[in-house]
């Protein structure tokens, strides 16, 4: 994504393989109930503004700096929501863990030097896609809780957030869709299926355990992230993420063996 001369393209790419591939398991699970179709509607809903700010927080900064940060915010914001509206609590030690976490992914990915405009401009819409995190995934963890069948909500949920994006992005680059579909096909392909087995297996995990200490745990994607990053984009490591990469470790064992 980060790559692609058209982000908002490569979203509907994503989407619609995501669609394609589980519309068969979709239409072969038990149809959920009106009541879990008003919560996935809802989370989708937040799926669809997170993609639009990170297409645009992903225009502004690096990936080694944006998506550190974004996802950073995500786990105690989750954590956050997930006591106010799901009754879920957590014990002083994890708590202590999630503080160091959170801590140490935002340190992951925050500049030493902010006064470039759009890195101003990176920061915020990072703050912004990690307060939608945390509202998506607390909406999609109740909904999958609350569906008789787990699988049915998840295709279904990657459906409907399939068809929608690409509606939306057919309707707002119809001028250059075909050329800018023609040079992210492969890689957006891959991508979409990744990120269906990838919020497959989280929105399962979510379905049967707390959510803060799952939430903290998926966000570790973003030593990967700047990992490959430094590899593929060129962009930097240094020993200071590599410090903060050995204190996010340990607070992910405090969250884990309290």
């Amino acid at each position: 994504m980060k790559r692609s001369d058209d982000k908002l393209v490569l979203r509907g790419i994503l989407g619609t393989t995501a669609c394609v591939i589980a519309l068969p398991f979709a239409l072969m699970l038990p149809f959920p109930p009106w009541e879990v179709w008003k919560v996935m509607l809802f989370g989708v809903s937040v799926h669809f503004i997170y993609q639009f700010a990170q297409a645009a927080a992903y225009t502004k900064g690096d990936m080694s700096v944006v998506y550190p940060i974004m996802r950073g915010f995500a786990p105690a914001l989750a954590a956050f929501f997930a006591f106010v509206f799901l009754k879920e609590s957590l014990s002083h030690v994890e708590i202590l863990g999630l503080i160091i976490v959170v801590t140490a992914l935002v340190g992951f990915g925050w500049p030493q030097k902010i006064k470039i405009k759009d890195t101003r401009a990176a920061l915020s819409l990072a703050l912004f896609c990690g307060l939608l995190t945390a509202i998506y995934t607390v909406i999609d963890a109740y909904g999958v809780r609350l569906a008789p069948h787990k699988f049915a909500f998840i295709a279904w949920f990657f459906v409907v957030e399939g068809i929608g994006i690409a509606v939306i992005v057919s309707v707002l680059k119809r001028d250059r869709l075909k050329a800018r579909v023609a040079a992210d096909f492969k890689g957006g392909v891959m991508a979409g299926g990744l990120g269906l087995v990838s919020y497959t297996t989280a929105l399962y995990a979510f379905s049967i355990a707390p959510i803060a200490g799952l939430a903290a745990l998926r966000e570790t994607s973003v030593i990967f992230g700047a990992i490959l990053a430094t590899l593929w984009l060129k962009e930097s490591f240094g020993i200071r993420r590599g410090i903060l990469a050995i204190i996010l470790a340990l607070g992910l064992i405090l969250m884990h063996t309290a």
